[in-house]
């Protein structure tokens, strides 16, 4: 009975039924927006087109009277036109938030009207997603994340993806939801690249890192990460940060409870990856 009941709980972990909100904003060839909403792991979907029609001047009141039965029955695709994509879509999202819990969301270039309204939105629920993920390509002012999205969201995962000639605002690793997220990934392959020093780095609680860009972390940076590892302040799993300076060149390792931490700045790359104590390591251990 032990067994079974242990059994049923782990099956029960594994197959927790996800929500996910995935809004895309499109500028060309057509101006149109994307809302899709997948409820149960995708066992239920809706999808709405909102394409631009400057005379289509629908208040809010009205919009919602046109999404409420399109989400009570059965999922399907729509179209709506409306004068104001971020109107449109706004409403959707607030509607969601309101009638179903969301773990994820994917917000995709967005416009600048877009960010403050979905928000302002999501700080007046009680919602925190576990899983946000940015895709940022349009050129416009640095990508700084919109003040609801910084707190308390993203613990599982946070991702930021930048494209094109857009660029991130570095003042983002000072917001607690990238600090604190088990796994925090940032794409940079945009044409503005920038980065972090050691020092703001070392802000990152996460276990897990994928960190594109023109990063620089000094040996004693490197060491200041052992160290908080070593006190018991820092876990970590597996750390890949691009850097800048692409003729660094070392090693470190530290050992704890047999455990091996092994921090390196080589091949423009800053890694951390811990694992087992070898039993006869061929390296030595540095001693702080």
């Amino acid at each position: 009975m032990i067994i079974l009941t242990f059994l049923l709980l782990v099956s029960t972990t594994v197959i927790a039924a996800q929500n996910v909100i995935h809004i895309q904003y499109f500028r060309r060839p057509e101006e149109y927006g994307i809302f899709r909403f997948d409820l149960d792991n995708g066992s239920k979907s809706w999808e709405s087109y909102i394409y631009m029609n400057r005379s289509a001047n629908i208040r809010e009141e009205d919009i919602y009277k046109l999404i409420k039965p399109f989400f009570e029955e059965e999922p399907s695709i729509r179209r709506y036109e409306s004068a104001s994509i971020t109107r449109h879509l706004g409403k959707q999202f607030e509607y969601v938030l309101k009638k179903y819990p969301v773990h994820e969301m994917v917000f995709e270039n967005l416009c600048s009207q877009m960010k403050p309204k979905f928000s302002s939105i999501l700080a007046s629920t009680s919602q925190l997603p576990r899983k946000i993920k940015w895709v940022i390509e349009h050129p416009s002012a640095f990508f700084l994340i919109p003040y609801g999205f910084t707190k308390g969201v993203g613990r599982d995962e946070y991702h930021i993806e930048i494209k094109g000639r857009a660029s991130l605002d570095t003042d983002n690793l000072d917001y607690d939801a990238l600090q604190n997220t088990q796994k925090l990934i940032i794409k940079n392959d945009s044409e503005m690249k920038n980065g972090w020093s050691g020092g703001k780095l070392l802000k990152i609680k996460a276990p897990q890192a994928l960190i594109e860009g023109l990063n620089a972390v000094t040996t004693d940076e490197m060491k200041e990460f052992a160290k908080e590892w070593l006190a018991g302040e820092r876990f970590i799993q597996k750390w890949d940060v691009e850097l800048e300076d692409q003729k660094q060149n070392e090693t470190l390792y530290f050992e704890k409870d047999g455990t091996t931490l092994e921090v390196s700045a080589k091949n423009d790359k800053f890694m951390m990856s811990t694992y087992k104590t070898p039993t006869e390591p061929a390296f030595q251990f540095t001693t702080l």
